[in-house]
Formats: C-alpha cells, structure tokens, sequence
C-alpha cells in the first residue's frame, strides 16, 4: 500500500469521525448510533464494524510512519491522495481536493513530530467508534481545590418571584451562498448553493426559509428568527450562544470564509440585540480546518489558531464589553460576573473532543481549561457566587476524550453547590444530560436544539427562564420553551410563522426542573413510551422527516442512556435505566442481551 492510499484513508477516517459525507449516512442511522450513551450499546453487527475500523486504522497508520521514515516527497504524495482519495475510497473530488490538503499537514507534522503508536493514535481519533488507547499519557487528572462540603439545601422560589429571562441560541451554521431553487440533493455534506448543480426534478428544489436535506441555515432566515425572538421576548436580560457559525462546506473552508461567518454572524446578532449582554462560546466549525484546535503555543504559526481567537477576542468585546479577553486571546475562554453573586463562565470544550487530531500530541487537559475552570468553581465557591458554564460539546457525547470527560464530571459533582446550569450545543438535538455522584442526581446539561435544519430538523431557539434578583436565589433553571419554525408549512405559504412548541414543565408534568426532576424525567420516560413519544417529537423539533421516521426501539433505547450519561466512561446508568424499562416491559432476557 503506497503513502498516497495511507494519507487518503487517514483523511477519510477522519473526516468520517468529524462529520463527512459517507454512503452510509441517514436520518435513520443517526437516530440508531449512540450520542451520548455509550458505544457498548451498539448491536454486534454494528461493534463488528467498528473493530475493524479500529484494526483497518491501526494498519494504515503503521505503513504511514514507514513510508514517512523512508523519505518520500511530501507535495507528491499529497496529490495522489487526492487522486486515491477520488478513485479508491469513493469520495467526491470536491470533497477530496478540499480536504485531504487541508488536513495533511496536521497528520504529517504529529507522525514527524511525536513518537505515536497506532494503536494510541486510533484510539484517540476513532474514539467514536469505540477504538481506545492505552498510553499512559492518555492518563492524567485535574487538581481539585479542597473538600466538597456539605450539599446546601435549594429552596425553590415562590410562582411569583422574579425570573431572568434568557435566550439561547446554538449551531446557527448560517450559508451566506444558500440558494433557493439550487440542488438540494447534491452528493457533498452540503448543497443548496448555485455550485450544487442544476436539479434533476422540481422535488429536487431547495425550499425558500431553509430546507431538511443537507443546507445551510438561509440567512434571511436567520433573521427572520432573531426578529421574532426580539419581539417576543422584549424582556430578555441576556443571550446565550453556543457556537458554530460555519456551515458544513468543511473542504473548501478557509481562514477567510471562516472569519467571515464569525464577522457576519456576530453582526447579525448584535443588530437585534445590541443592549442585551450575549455570552458567546467557541464551536468546531469556527476553525479551519473543522475541529483542529491545537494546545496554544505547542505548534507553528501556520498550524495555530491564534487568527481565530484574536478574531473572537475583538468580536465578543463588542457582545460584552469590559470583560477580560486575555483568556480568549490564549484559547477562547472567560469569566464573566453578570450580577454580585452570579458568574459566567464560558470554555472551550474542543480540547476535550476526540476528531480534533491535535489531542493525539496533547490530551493532557489542553490549554489548561479544566484547570482554570476548577480554578475559577473554586474562586466562586469562596465568594459565595453561583455558575452558569457554558460549553459547545456536552461532556457525555461519544466523541468527548475519556479523560477529559471524566475529570470535567470530576468538577461537577465537587462544584455541585456552585454550578447551577450547564448549557451546551452541538449535536443539533433538543436534549438533556443528567450528572451523577454515585446513584444522586447533581447536574443537569442543557442541550440547545440549532437553528439550522441541518438536517431533517425544523429550526428552533430555546428560552430560559431563571431564578432572578431576590435574597436566597438559586439561579436554577425554572423552566424553558422552545420555538420553532416548521419548514414545510413554510414552503407551503411562502411565510415563516415561529411558533411555541413546548414548555418543558407543562410537556413533562415536571414539579420544577431540578437534577433530581430530569432524573425522574428519565426513569418515567423508561417506563412510558408514550411519554417519551412526547420528548423524541421535541428531540427533533418536531422536523416532519424525523417525525414520519418515527424511533423504534434501538433508537428508544440509545435516547434514553444519552440523557443519563454525562460521563463518557460510566455505564452504569444508562443499564440501570434499560433494566428498568425491561423490567417495566416484561420483556425476555434475550431482548436485552444485545445491549448490554
């Protein structure tokens, strides 16, 4: 096997863990692999699959690191990837001619530069498919300031105490080339742009406001949800904002079309909210290429990310002026004091996300944002303040590095008297994950549904609504809503009507929104399927593809470990809970024994 057909399959391997356009790819396949749940729940036909992967990888990265060894031109090889890339692996030549040079150079500079084994490297980089590594340097811990005190009793407030009113916002993903009309069934990961080709069938059209296939967020669109949210909620006192403002054109973006999006979109926001404070976070599309956020200071100037963050750096000042933006100039991260006693504090959770390649060299808490982070719950905790944390990629998702997201929990369960809200986007999906201390409920992650339909997904927005000023408050989530704008009434009228399509309380019959609530949220969901009917058509924000799809009882079941697993280690209680909905089922052991 030549060097070229190495460095394709490396790139195609990665890719594929970051989101490429495959074959395989459906609603229906994404709905059956696990999220947040872990990996041992797939059936064996799948596991079989993705052992081979694991060795098919562990191959490619042996012959790759003897090809290097034996001198071979790197710009020459290069190019024949490309071509193999094309004729071999079965890529699109967009895809590969995009691609495959914008990640070669990490590769080649991690396998010149750090003495890696295949096994190591498969196991960080194929972590979502569940191949693991066992380098001692994959092995380390986070310093945990003194001993957690005793758990203070939380006193929700009166119906009619006063509320912060807090707009979240995630994965707005927005194509500034979106055309309506254009080929929205093209091959690459996105279409609906004038390069997409010419449709083969009016069916074959994309729709006006944004569409389920594989497109971009329209940016009128965009701003026809921002317009509705500022009407709606006139009396928001902030905005959250979870990242990734490039769409999914991940083989033709650049330092400048990604600096662009980070420019056009702040704008946009600002535009609508220009007195309202906005708590932006960083997402793996920001940077170019996708994911590949290296530890600061650790590589060459060509390889860093120092142009993005001295791009957020001045971007956000302008959301929220005098903060300190010394910490995002080194890695996109801050502290912010909203009010006496309440603190923001927003990280950046892609050095804890296994596509990004540079964690091969450097997994050791990168950057020291969980350092800083415990540093910061610590600092609080002796002020008496309280938390809000606010990430990009939640901590339990199948493709968060194991340490990483073990010592992230690690923070959580000491800070639990501190940290009363988690938010984070992402996965696109309207979802939650619950954190534990043994069998106790301590935690709860929000994670925000995205405003791009991308894809089969109806655009959506959440509204928080938080204990506000008042003596003794907890500043925890009250309840929350989420609006929506369905596509296909859209296409039918030529209108966008955003419209309100749940409250969490009232959909769940949820007392109050406490950890212990969405546990109880869960164990419910497990023992009524009806119930969580309810929550799968929320899930997907109720996108009409999704929803004539349909969940059965793979995806019923991987639904329910992800709101259960923060902790992307910990089986435990993703199998309690499948017991229990077995048990509640009368269903034979045979039925389970393919989970577990």
């Amino acid at each position: 096997m030549g060097w070229s057909r190495i460095v394709a399959g490396l790139c195609v391997l990665l890719a594929l863990a970051s989101g490429a356009p495959s074959s395989t790819r459906s609603s229906r396949r994404r709905l059956m692999s696990p999220a947040s749940g872990p990996e041992d729940l797939l059936p064996p036909r799948e596991a079989g699959k993705a052992a081979l992967k694991c060795l098919e990888c562990e191959l490619v990265v042996v012959l790759l690191q003897g090809e290097i060894a034996a001198g071979v031109s790197y710009d020459a090889l290069v190019q024949e990837s490309v071509r193999v890339c094309v004729n071999q692996v079965g890529m699109t030549e967009t895809f590969c001619q995009g691609y495959v040079p914008q990640v070669a150079p990490i590769l080649y500079y991690i396998f010149t530069h750090n003495n890696v084994s295949a096994a190591d490297f498969c196991g960080m980089v194929l972590s979502y498919w569940g191949c693991t590594s066992n380098s001692p340097d994959r092995e380390w811990t986070v310093s945990i300031h003194g001993e957690k005190p005793p758990v203070a009793p939380v006193e929700l407030p009166e119906p009619d105490a006063p509320r912060l009113k807090v707009l979240h916002l995630s994965d707005t993903h927005m194509d500034p080339l979106y055309s309506p009309g254009s080929n929205a069934v093209c091959p690459e990961e996105l279409c609906c742009r004038e390069e997409s080709g010419i449709p083969a069938s009016e069916e074959a059209e994309a729709w006006y406001w944004g569409d389920y296939r594989h497109c971009g967020s329209p940016p009128w669109m965009l701003e026809d949800m921002l317009a509705h949210a500022r009407a709606a909620h006139p009396d928001l006192d902030y905005v959250l904002w979870t990242g990734d403002v490039v769409p999914h054109n991940m083989w033709s973006t650049s330092r400048e079309w990604n600096l662009r999006l980070v420019r056009e979109t702040n704008a946009l926001v600002q535009k609508w909210f220009p007195d309202v404070p906005v708590f932006p976070v960083v997402g793996n599309h920001e940077m170019s290429p996708l994911d590949q956020y290296p530890s600061p200071g650790a590589v060459p100037e060509a390889l860093s990310a120092d142009w993005l963050y001295e791009e957020l750096a001045a971007q956000w000042s302008e959301l929220l002026p005098a903060f300190d933006n010394s910490t995002v100039l080194h890695a996109a991260f801050y502290s912010v004091l909203v009010k006496p006693g309440f603190r923001v504090l927003a990280f950046n959770s892609l050095f804890g996300y296994t596509p990004n390649v540079w964690l091969v060299q450097d997994s050791q808490d990168p950057a020291g944002v969980l350092a800083w982070l415990e540093e910061e719950l610590w600092e609080a905790e002796g002020a008496g303040e309280l938390v809000h944390l606010l990430g990009h990629v939640p901590p339990g998702i199948l493709a968060a590095e194991r340490t990483w997201s073990r010592e992230y929990n690690k923070i959580v369960v000491r800070y639990e008297n501190v940290i009363r809200g988690q938010f984070f986007g992402h996965t696109h999906f309207d979802e939650f994950e619950v954190f534990h201390d043994g069998e106790r409920p301590v935690g709860v992650a929000y994670v925000a549904p995205s405003q791009t339909p991308w894809y089969d997904l109806n655009p959506a927005y959440r509204v928080y609504h938080v204990d506000g000023d008042r003596p003794g408050t907890t500043r925890l989530v009250l309840d929350h809503e989420t609006y929506v704008l369905n596509l296909t009434a859209a296409q039918a009228s030529g209108e966008a009507h955003w419209e309100r399509l749940y409250s969490a309380r009232d959909a769940y019959g949820m007392a109050a929104l406490t950890p212990a609530d969405w546990q109880d949220l869960a164990e419910r969901m497990a023992a009524d399927r009806g119930l969580f009917d309810v929550y799968y058509k929320h899930f997907v924000s109720a996108g009409d593809p999704y929803m004539a799809l349909g969940c059965d009882d793979l995806c019923y079941q991987q639904r329910l470990c992800d709101v259960v697993s923060s902790d992307r280690n910990d089986l435990d209680h993703c199998l309690k809970l499948l017991r229990s909905m077995q048990e509640g089922r009368q269903q034979t052991p045979g039925d389970f024994e393919k989970f577990s």
